[in-house]
C-alpha cells in the first residue's frame, strides 16, 4: 500500500481555525443585520456596546471592591469585534498567519493560551496605561501576542551576537513603529499600548509554554552581556 502523498501546504491548526471562523460568523451576522435579512441596522455598534472591553467601567468597579463577572469576560470577547470590515480583516490575516506558525511550533493549545491571556493582559494594560476611557475592541492585541510568541522562537532559534539575535523582533519592531506613528499623527485611543502589552504578553506565554524557554532567555542575555 503507498503512502498518501505529503500535503504542499501544512494543515491550519484547529484553535486557528476556530478563532479565525468567531470573526467571520460575526462579520456575517453584520453584513446581513446592514443588508436588513436579521437583527437591527446597526448591529456593528450594538455587538461593539455588547463585547468590547470598558476601561472606565472596570476601573470603577475595581476601586469600588465590586466583581462584576461581564466586565472581566468581555476581556475575552471583545477581540472578536471590530470597528470595520477591514480591520476585522487585517486582524484576521495576522491571526491566520502567526498562528499556524505558533501553533506549528508550539502546539495548538498554545495556540488559545497565548491569544486569550494576550487578550486579557492588552486590556489591563490599557487599563493603567492609556488613560483613556474609549471603549477596547478587535482582535489586534491578541494578534500581537501571536506575534510576541513568534518574536520568541526566532529569538530562541538566532545564533551569534546579541545585536544580531535580537533582529527577531524587526517585524514587532516595524508594526509597533507604525502603530505609534499613526496615533501621535491621529487623535484617538492609544490602543499602541494594549497591543504592545498584548505582544509582551505573547513573548513571556511563550517563553513559558515552550520547554526551556525561560532558560534560553536567561543565558543568550548573560552570553551577550559578558
Amino acid at each position: 500500500m503507498s503512502d498518501s502523498p505529503t500535503p504542499a501546504v501544512n494543515p491550519l491548526p484547529p484553535a486557528v481555525i476556530v478563532l479565525f471562523l468567531i470573526v467571520v460568523l460575526s462579520e456575517i451576522y453584520i453584513a446581513g443585520a446592514e443588508a436588513r435579512l436579521w437583527g437591527s441596522i446597526d448591529a456593528r455598534i450594538g455587538l461593539i456596546r455588547q463585547f468590547s472591553f470598558m476601561p472606565e467601567g472596570f476601573e470603577r468597579a475595581i476601586s469600588a471592591g465590586l466583581w462584576i463577572p461581564e466586565l472581566f469576560w468581555r476581556m475575552l470577547t471583545y477581540p472578536f469585534v471590530h470597528g470595520s470590515l477591514m480591520q476585522g480583516i487585517f486582524a484576521s490575516v495576522f491571526v491566520l498567519a502567526l498562528g499556524k506558525f505558533v501553533g506549528e511550533v508550539l502546539g495548538n493549545v498554545a495556540v488559545v493560551a497565548i491569544f486569550f491571556s494576550s487578550a486579557i493582559f492588552a486590556a489591563l494594560g490599557f487599563v493603567l496605561f492609556a488613560n483613556s476611557n474609549f471603549p477596547l475592541f478587535g482582535g489586534f492585541p491578541a494578534a500581537y501576542g501571536l506575534i510576541g510568541a513568534f518574536s520568541f522562537v526566532l529569538f530562541s532559534r538566532s545564533e551569534g551576537l546579541l545585536s544580531q539575535q535580537l533582529m527577531a523582533f524587526r517585524l514587532l519592531g516595524i508594526l509597533m513603529a507604525i502603530n505609534i506613528s499613526f496615533s501621535l499623527l491621529q487623535e484617538g485611543p492609544p490602543i499602541w499600548i494594549a497591543e504592545f502589552c498584548g505582544a509582551v504578553t505573547g513573548f513571556i506565554s511563550a517563553a513559558i509554554i515552550h520547554p526551556g524557554g525561560i532558560r534560553v532567555i536567561i543565558s543568550k542575555f548573560r552570553r551577550g552581556l559578558d
